[in-house]
This record gives structure tokens, sequence and C-alpha cells, in this order.
């Protein structure tokens, strides 16, 4: 790496000298423009690269690093979470609460086995606080442990998550049961796939609570659940698992998703089989990605709070940094139902 040294060598000139020039305080000392010529044209040549952190430490600047984790890699093949949809909202509402302040910045990294050596430099010697997102594996947990760093977890379904922020699936469920039964649906169908997490995650917990609203509902909901294989193209695999359902005996009034993606599947399985769409069948997924709205019919569907997430866990991880006590270690943040076409009364009992 080329240094102030370099150029004052290739110049002729003092490393004082070359340091003023490339601050850009050279003419408050009086450098002739001939002199600030040499310098940078020595820097040009020598492709010399300022070190930022250095000169900001030297300056008294010292920027806070907010490093948040991911599991990049799902098990069983299924979608990537930097492709997700999902994932950019959440993403978002961490950076407006981050960026809030000038004196933090945001970096992300993969928390992946193999990159075990270049994370454990991040989180000594850049991050002053940690937020990670969902299943990480165990050696990662042990890693943030021993930095006694701040971390705010969201969505970690672990015991070692100190700070965590969930979403509230429970409510999310009964507002999409509760829905489609005051439409008269007592025929529901909800399309689940598990968690790559053995520990568990938000789509056990969307399941739990759905078999729980079925039991509280009695003989009133007929309810069955197509279990999905955590594989493949996620829309792809809705439209397979909602051509099974459509074609059985006992064809549902109503199809509930764990999630948007199964959803739009359901939606397009419908339309090849002339399946009209909500006369004859209803569809709600859960999330309200951004495609949601643009589907034919539009998807009704649970709006997960993603960008809220992101905002509210960013917020608990930078009042731990500055020292404030945090009153609420664990938060579950609400959904709400946004209705669109997809979803009709049922005419049939």
């Amino acid at each position: 790496m080329v240094t102030l040294k370099d150029i004052a060598e290739a110049t002729s000139l003092s490393i004082s000298t070359v340091s003023r020039v490339l601050s850009g305080t050279a003419d408050q000392v009086g450098i002739a423009e001939e002199t600030q010529k040499r310098v940078w044209e020595a820097a040009h040549k020598l492709n010399y690269q300022p070190n930022m952190t250095a000169r900001n430490l030297k300056l008294g600047y010292h920027p806070k690093c907010v490093l948040f984790l991911y599991h990049e890699l799902v098990e069983g093949g299924g979608e990537q979470l930097l492709v997700h949809p999902f994932f950019s909202h959440m993403l978002r509402g961490i950076h407006l609460r981050v960026a809030e302040n000038k004196d933090y910045y945001l970096a992300y990294f993969g928390a992946d086995e193999e990159d075990k050596d270049q994370l454990v430099q991040l989180l000594e010697q850049t991050a002053n606080g940690v937020i990670t997102f969902g299943a990480l594996p165990e050696s990662i947990w042990e890693m943030l442990a021993s930095q006694e760093k701040p971390v705010v977890s969201i969505e970690p379904y672990t015991f070692q998550a100190e700070y965590s922020i969930y979403v509230n699936n429970h409510l999310a469920i009964s507002q999409a049961v509760g829905y489609l039964r005051s439409l008269g649906h007592r025929r529901i169908c909800f399309f689940f796939t598990p968690d790559a997490n053995e520990a568990g995650g938000p789509m056990l917990e969307r399941l739990e609570a759905f078999q729980k609203e079925v039991s509280a509902a009695g003989f009133d909901v007929a309810a069955t659940v197509k279990y999905i294989p955590l594989e493949g193209n996620l829309v792809e695999a809705g439209v397979k698992a909602a051509l099974e359902v459509l074609n059985s005996p006992e064809r549902p009034t109503a199809i509930l998703t764990c999630h948007d993606l199964y959803g739009i599947g359901a939606l397009e399985a419908a339309r090849r089989m002339e399946v009209r769409v909500p006369q004859e069948l209803s569809v709600v997924g859960i999330d309200d990605i951004d495609w949601a709205s643009y589907t034919y019919p539009p998807l009704t569907t649970i709006e997960i709070p993603k960008e809220e997430l992101g905002f509210a866990a960013a917020s608990m991880l930078m009042g731990l940094i500055q020292g404030k006590p945090c009153e609420q270690p664990l938060l579950r943040l609400p959904t709400r139902l946004i209705e669109r076409g997809s979803a009709g009364s049922s005419t049939l009992v």
C-alpha cells in the first residue's frame, strides 16, 4: 500500500508537506501551487489510496459500526435470504434508524461457518454492536457471547438471545382464520413448510397457531394442513401443492398459506385449473410482500411489519450501545389484515 512517505520520496518533499496537500490544507500554510501539483501528480501516478480510518482517528472522529448478521443459505435448497422480497424492507428499517446518527454506519455479513475468522476480526476491530436475523449456527452464537458486545436479534428462536424482536405470529393466524370464518369458509387448507432451524421458527409458530385456532372452532371448521418440502422455487412449490389440493375430492373453499409466495403459487394453480378466485376459492397469504398487490386478483394477506422489525431492532441496539437500560428485552410486533381481491364469501358449507 502506498504511503505518504512514498509520495514524499517521489517528490523530494517532506511528509508534512505531502500530508498538508492531500488533506486540503496546503493553502493555509502557504504551500506553492506548483508544489501542490507535484504532490497530486505523484499520488495519482502511485495510485495512492488514503487511509480514512487512520485519518478519522487522528482527527478525533470515531465512527461506530452496527453489524448486521444473517445466515444466507437456507437448508434444503430453498430461497436465499438476500433475494427474498422480505429482506430489503427489513434492512431498510435498520438503515433508517442507524442513519439518524451521522456517527454510525451499517455493515452486513453472512454468518456462515467457513467465514468465522473474518467475522471474529469484524467483531473485535469494527463492530460496536450487532443485529442478527433468524437462526444462526451454534458456533456463531458462542462467538457473539464471547465478544461482550450488545446484540439484538430479530426472530432468533433461541434461548441464547438476550434481546430480541419477534412478529406476533399467533395474532397473524388469528386474523387470517377469523377473517375467512367471517366470510363463511369452513373448509380451510393451510400450506405449511418446516423451518430450517430444528429448534423452531416463525413457520412452526404459524402452524401451531393455526391448529390452536381450528381447535377452538371445534366442529365448525374442517381444516387440513398441506406440508410442502423446503426446497426449490417457493412460488412453484405453491403451484404444485395447490394443484394437488384442488384436485382432491374434498376441495377446500379457502387456502391460507404460511407466506405470500405460496399464496401467489396457489393463485396461479387456480388460474390453470380455471377455478374462479374468489368466487370458488379464496386465498390468503402472510407477509404482504410487494408482489402481493400485483397478482390477479390482488392477494389478500396479513401484513408483517417488515420495516418496523428492522427499525425496532436498531433502536434497541443503539440504546444498548449508548449504555441505556432496556425496559423491554423482548418485543412482539403486531400484524394487520390487508383486504384485497383474492378472498370472498363462501357459498359452500
